[in-house]
């Protein structure tokens, strides 16, 4: 299961449409607290987080759900994307950043990667 949290309608739209496509079931947010609330109570595989939300942003978002839950997967949708950006972003506990607009392609590849089990 992704969760997606993005407050851009046709962001969601398209990010559901190609995680479904591949196989994978969608929550969607449409704020930094319903993120916190969803990922809380549904404990997705992955999150894929944008920063800039109304009410409380992806990163502080981000921080309250590693605070509960340090394991769950969260990628940082961004689009600052400079290098000094990403390092801040995986510094503040992201497993993985996309900068914006990102290729469909490089959504589904970050997703498997960060759901594939490791290898024993």
């Amino acid at each position: 299961m992704v969760l997606v949290a993005d407050d851009n309608e046709v962001a969601q739209r398209l990010c559901r449409r190609v995680l479904e496509k591949a196989g994978y079931s969608v929550l969607i947010a449409s704020d930094g607290l319903q993120a916190v609330d969803l990922a809380l109570a549904q404990n997705p595989n992955v999150i894929l987080m944008d920063v800039a939300m109304p009410g409380m942003d992806g990163l502080e978002a981000m921080r309250r759900i590693k605070a509960e839950r340090p394991e769950m997967r969260i990628v940082i949708a961004s689009a600052h994307s400079m290098a000094s950006d990403r390092e801040r972003f995986l510094a503040a506990g992201a497993d993985d950043v996309l900068s914006k607009p990102f290729r469909l392609g490089d959504l589904i590849d970050v997703v498997q990667k960060l759901t594939a089990k490791p290898s024993a």
